[in-house]
């Protein structure tokens, strides 16, 4: 048994040793299978695309859309009272 494959003692599968020792060659090819398949790693997504997921059932109003692209603010502009204040309106 490789040095790695000994450190199962130190998980939380060390209770289940002799029952994993116990299995034939197939149930131990299931089991194997199993580990692996879990061990898949999830698809990373990008911020854009969550941010698109997010946001794709967002409605927009009409109001808004002529005002896109007509203004353009700074952080300094965004932590202004008054920019603040008109933006709340």
């Amino acid at each position: 048994m490789t040095a790695l494959a000994q450190r199962i003692v130190e998980t939380p599968m060390a209770p289940f040793t002799a029952l994993l020792r116990s299995l034939t060659r197939e149930q131990k090819q299931v089991v194997v299978a199993f580990l692996t398949d879990t061990m898949d790693e999830p698809e990373v997504k990008s911020n854009d695309a969550i941010i698109r997921e997010k946001y794709k059932n967002l409605k927009v109003s009409p109001k808004l859309k002529r005002l896109r692209g007509c203004i353009n603010l700074t952080d300094e502009d965004l932590k202004d009272e008054r920019t603040q204040y008109l933006l709340n309106r």
